[in-house]
């Protein structure tokens, strides 16, 4: 009888730091980025495009650089631009890129990368971890900060 009543407390005792532990990650899921060092100079790979996953092997990658520039290669063609935080909206373009085609999905994967660049209304940080979010609040891009070099812009 007194075993079970310890192992009932200490069931409840882990219940109760897993619930503290989660509620912490909750509170910072949405730690919105409304400065520039919390997104510069750090190499992002994209995660998830939407809810679709992007392979690690992916040559996609965005950097955000202090003076308001970004460069980064679609899978396909490099890319580059200007972009904006203000008051923790963040605006990305017009992008530019260069020309070069590609096989599917390769192509549409970039074009829909982009499209959902261009669609970013805000930025939110954890650790090593970005998503850029449509005016709706919904996830456009998930990033993880890579050490892989940039390609060139």
């Amino acid at each position: 009888m007194k075993s079970t009543v310890a192992f009932m407390f200490f069931m409840l005792f882990l219940a109760g730091i897993a619930f503290v532990n989660l509620r912490g990650i909750r509170d910072t899921e949405d730690a919105l980025v409304t400065t520039v060092s919390q997104l510069a100079d750090v190499a992002w790979r994209p995660t998830h495009l939407g809810e679709m996953t992007i392979d690690e092997e992916s040559e996609m990658r965005i950097q955000f650089e202090v003076t308001g520039q970004f460069g980064g290669h679609g899978g396909c063609n490099r890319f580059f631009g200007s972009y904006e935080l203000t008051d923790g909206a963040l605006v990305i373009g017009p992008i530019g890129a260069t020309r070069m085609a590609c096989p599917e999905p390769s192509m549409s994967m970039e074009m829909s990368y982009f499209e959902a660049l261009n669609g970013t209304k805000s930025a939110h940080r954890i650790g090593n971890r970005l998503a850029v979010k449509n005016d709706s609040g919904e996830n456009l891009v998930r990033f993880v900060a890579t050490d892989r070099d940039q390609p060139d812009r």
